[in-house]
């Protein structure tokens, strides 16, 4: 396990059309959080973010990616844009640590992402993570290459009775979303497998934290593909939610 210290509004669910407009802001990445450093309120993260010494992954955003702030069997590393241009076989992410790419990420649409061992579109599969929605809030598929196959819960709301009580694009305003969340892990048997927390708020040292406690067949790849599939769900429920700050 390695630490990083400086590293350190209406409800409704989502059409085919809307998927394939946020597919095209992932694919430019014009205005992605991942590696471009679009941060909610346009804030980036540069002060060490706590890490929760119960979990065994965590990782915020800031201006140079997802940054993974600690992982199991891993290392300090940080989420970047591969600069692939659209159309080609290149990933969409590279997972980098000290110069090196520990693994590439294919996210060619907001339900899925593969992650292979090197940006080689050739290279073997670590494993692959589904994104699923249910009254538009979020769940995942993990497939990691060896291990069994995980599902988990819609991340709900743990930090009160506000509303949404799941993050999902129930919010109607984007300070309806913030808050924590915690989605639970489970194997196919139905077995409690691990978790998932999200923690969103500008008054945090990163405006987005995610950490967890996860089974050992999800390692830092694949478990850094999950939380970019879920950041990129909570930029697209920001985009939609009322901003009331610009009062629109």
């Amino acid at each position: 396990m390695a630490s990083l210290t400086t590293i350190g509004a209406n409800t409704f669910l989502r059409s085919a059309t809307q998927r394939a407009c946020s597919a095209s802001r992932l694919a430019a990445g014009s205005a992605l959080l991942l590696g471009l450093g679009a941060i909610t309120g346009g804030c980036a993260a540069t002060r060490p973010v706590p890490v929760d010494p119960k979990v065994d992954f965590a990782a915020h955003v800031e201006h140079r990616g997802l940054v993974i702030d600690r992982a199991q069997g891993g290392e300090p590393a940080v989420l970047v844009s591969a600069g692939t241009l659209p159309f080609t076989s290149g990933p969409t992410y590279l997972l980098q640590a000290q110069g090196k790419t520990l693994a590439a990420l294919w996210m060619k649409d907001p339900a899925h992402v593969t992650v292979r061992q090197s940006a080689d579109p050739t290279a073997p599969v670590i494993g692959r993570v589904e994104a699923h929605w249910n009254a538009g809030a979020i769940n995942l598929t993990f497939k990691p290459a060896q291990g069994t196959e995980l599902s988990s819960s819609p991340f709900e709301r743990t930090d009160g009775f506000g509303v949404p009580t799941t993050l999902s694009s129930q919010a109607n305003t984007v300070v309806d979303l913030r808050g924590m969340y915690q989605a639970e892990l489970r194997d196919a048997t139905g077995t409690p497998a691990g978790w998932l927390r999200v923690r969103i708020s500008p008054y945090m040292a990163a405006s987005r934290v995610y950490d967890g406690v996860l089974p050992p067949s999800v390692q830092e790849p694949l478990a850094t593909a999950a939380i970019a599939l879920v950041d990129s769900d909570v930029d697209y429920i920001e985009d939609h939610a009322v901003n009331v700050y610009l009062g629109n």
